[in-house]
């Protein structure tokens, strides 16, 4: 199978407590599942306030302030600029991610850390690797990209009862360890709504196979009857028993945005 496994970046995502399994594999088209999930009407473009709140094992507690821009091309490709706003030592860092929509493209990550007072690439050749801790919290770069379908071999396991709603339980596996190499797993399982195609929960495998870290999603819900979207989601950390909430306080539907937040100069500027 072919094509792109477009787990949008920030603004798609996951949950639900497992309760039991459901109706059988074959009675699941899985190429027409995950091509509605992957192609997930988008608006336009999107500007909104999150937090990020990243908890160690004792719950100790830091929260990071962050504004985000959002932009969908006629093409599909999508943008997402996050400015942090606050505390003092990430203030004015810039992050900016491009996910395009033709598989032949490679996406592109930038980073701008006011502290090196100079823009760093990730996932490119001679960049930062994408398996590194996104900001100090319990995401990775390669977690808030675009997982590409090309680069697993996709299963559909099942289905499962979550929350009063069923589920396909489909496994992704690396097709090579370079593929281990750049997402940092060997494996992922999704849970995805069998009715609205919206993915429910996440978990991922290290190189060595064990479970090590899992996504949740909550308060999902649809927005101008077509965009889904989310409260918030939890990434948590099964190896260091912490973990990191990423909770959206406000999200506004534009019909249009500046193309500079977009820019690797803005990146770099804030202007």
């Amino acid at each position: 199978m072919d094509g792109r496994c477009k787990r949008r970046t920030i603004i798609a995502a996951l949950l639900g407590g497992i309760l039991g399994m459901g109706s059988f594999a074959q009675d699941v088209n899985l190429e027409t599942l995950l091509s509605r999930n992957e192609n997930q009407p988008r608006p336009t473009a999107t500007e909104g306030d999150m937090k990020m709140i990243i908890l160690n094992k004792a719950g100790q507690e830091r929260i990071r302030e962050i504004k985000a821009y959002s932009k969908t091309e006629a093409d599909d490709t999508t943008k997402q600029t996050l400015i942090f706003l606050s505390p003092a030592d990430v203030r004015d860092t810039r992050f900016l991610t491009i996910d395009y929509k033709d598989p032949a493209k490679d996406d592109e990550q930038y980073i701008y850390i006011p502290a090196l007072r100079k823009v760093r690439t990730i996932g490119t050749s001679g960049g930062d690797s994408k398996t590194g801790a996104f900001l100090g919290s319990d995401f990775t770069f390669a977690d808030i990209g675009t997982l590409e379908r090309k680069d697993f071999t996709v299963k559909l396991l099942g289905t499962e009862a979550m929350g009063g709603r069923q589920y396909a339980k489909v496994e992704y596996t690396a097709r090579t360890p370079q593929v281990i190499k750049n997402y940092g797993y060997s494996k992922i399982l999704r849970w995805i709504d069998l009715e609205h195609a919206t993915t429910k929960q996440s978990e991922y495998y290290d190189a060595s196979g064990k479970l090590s870290k899992r996504l949740v999603i909550q308060g999902q819900r649809l927005v101008d009857g077509k965009y889904w979207q989310f409260d918030a989601m939890e990434m948590q950390n099964l190896g260091t028993g912490g973990k990191t909430i990423w909770r959206f306080e406000k999200t506004n539907i534009l019909s249009g945005i500046d193309d500079k937040y977009f820019t690797v100069r803005f990146v770099e500027r804030g202007r």
